[in-house]
């Protein structure tokens, strides 16, 4: 018996319907812009690489249970990308000679994580990175913010529905080290519970701390640690370096005039990969988007994998669907038509080669046209382009060919008048 094929994607990936490519179009060519406004410039690596690159540096969960891998028909261990930045990295080792720094770079590109799908989180996404190479004084991250910042006022978003959290590495090493004295097994392990604070509330927090055989004093000092505030870290800037640098960040964005940007204990990121500042950034304006909006830090040490000098990096990722259902949220969308002016009925299979003539001229003048290419109904013409949300409609038959006019209408005002093409093509432009 035959298999009947499905038609549903992969669990965990989706189709992009037309429509939807409008909507998605719509934030990738935000990110884009203003990327290419601050003068980032864009590049791309393959979909593939050999495994051993993300065992190297995507981390234990990714690189054993979320990576997708298969060996390839030379018998080379493949896996599809589950980030950018080690594929980043290889780039950067393989040219570092010949690249002039700093590099400002951007890729919007798929990647795929075997994972459980849920809300903000499919094993498909399409995800923004940004980073900045060879800049290792806190300016790099004061440009990233700015990046985002302004991605933010593009999207037109009201300033109490976001906040760019931040916190550094280096201070939670002093929590660590001179305050807990913990081991460096035991880092890990409560460096992932404060990761999972504001998720797990306070008693739940507690009882995970001392299933990590944390001592009462201890609990208390991870519980004072996250209620911190710039001024707690005035008092220990010359004992730790992770507190005098964010003091320096907030002091110079404060400069910048840098709002919607607040300084979060419990902010803690790959506790491997990053060596600074780390960064999230979250809807704070309602609760239907939990998750991070975007993630990152400064990575100075990555280089390191592939034998070469460390190099000062500071990036983030943002992903599409976070976004899209913080877009949906607040309504930032905007009602999304075909990119599609112009659409030129055909009313008569003679009058094709005429029609298809018009279509030509309109598009060498830079107006996407849609002409009719068989003969059909008026009326099913009519409702084809309001359907599709055409706006214009270039009405021709043999009375328009013999005044050499057209009848322009617009779709939306209902509104008709004969007048000639270049006089058409002013009004559609305008």
């Amino acid at each position: 018996m035959e298999t009947k094929l499905q038609t549903t994607p992969y669990k965990g990936t989706t189709d992009t319907y037309p429509q939807d490519m409008l909507v998605r179009n719509f934030m990738f060519n935000t990110w884009t812009s203003v990327a290419k406004r601050f003068g980032f410039e864009e590049y791309d690596t393959p979909l593939i690489e050999e495994t051993t690159l993300y065992i190297a540096k995507s981390g234990d969960e990714i690189a054993s249970t979320q990576l997708y891998n298969f060996t390839d028909k030379g018998g080379r261990e493949i896996a599809i990308r589950p980030e950018m930045t080690p594929s980043l990295a290889r780039m950067i080792a393989a040219k570092k000679n010949e690249l002039t720094l700093p590099l400002k770079w951007f890729n919007i590109g798929k990647y795929y994580r075997y994972e459980k799908p849920q809300k903000g989180r499919r094993r498909e996404f399409v995800q923004l990175n940004v980073d900045i190479f060879g800049v290792p004084t806190l300016e790099a991250e004061l440009e990233i913010f700015q990046y985002i910042l302004a991605v933010m006022e593009e999207f037109k978003a009201p300033k109490e529905t976001y906040e760019l959290r931040v916190n550094n590495r280096y201070l939670l090493n002093y929590l660590f080290e001179d305050i807990l004295k913990l081991s460096d097994e035991k880092k890990g392990k409560v460096g992932r519970a404060i990761d999972n604070y504001t998720k797990l509330g306070r008693e739940a927090f507690i009882e995970y701390l001392k299933e990590l055989e944390l001592n009462d004093k201890q609990v208390e000092q991870v519980l004072e640690f996250l209620k911190w505030t710039l001024e707690d870290l005035k008092k220990i800037a010359d004992k730790s370096e992770g507190a005098a640098q964010l003091l320096e960040l907030f002091a110079k964005a404060k400069e910048l005039g840098l709002t919607n940007i607040r300084f979060e204990p419990s902010i803690m990121r790959g506790l491997l990969y990053y060596t600074g500042t780390v960064i999230e950034m979250f809807d704070i304006g309602s609760k239907d988007n939990p998750r991070a909006l975007l993630g990152g830090g400064r990575y100075d040490d990555l280089l390191t994998i592939f034998g070469e000098e460390k190099l000062p990096a500071f990036g983030f990722a943002w992903g599409d669907i976070v976004l899209e259902d913080y877009l949906k949220t607040y309504n930032l969308i905007p009602t999304t038509k075909t990119d599609t002016k112009v659409f030129l009925p055909l009313f008569d299979t003679k009058l094709y080669t005429y029609i298809q003539g018009i279509a030509k001229q309109l598009r060498e003048k830079g107006i996407n046209t849609e002409a009719q290419m068989t003969a059909i109904k008026f009326g099913n013409q009519l409702k084809y382009a309001s359907k599709k949300n055409i706006p214009w409609v270039m009405i021709i038959g043999d009375d328009e060919i013999n005044a050499k006019k057209v009848q322009l209408k617009n779709m939306a005002t209902g509104e008709q008048n004969l007048v000639t093409l270049e006089e058409a093509m002013k009004i559609i432009n305008s």
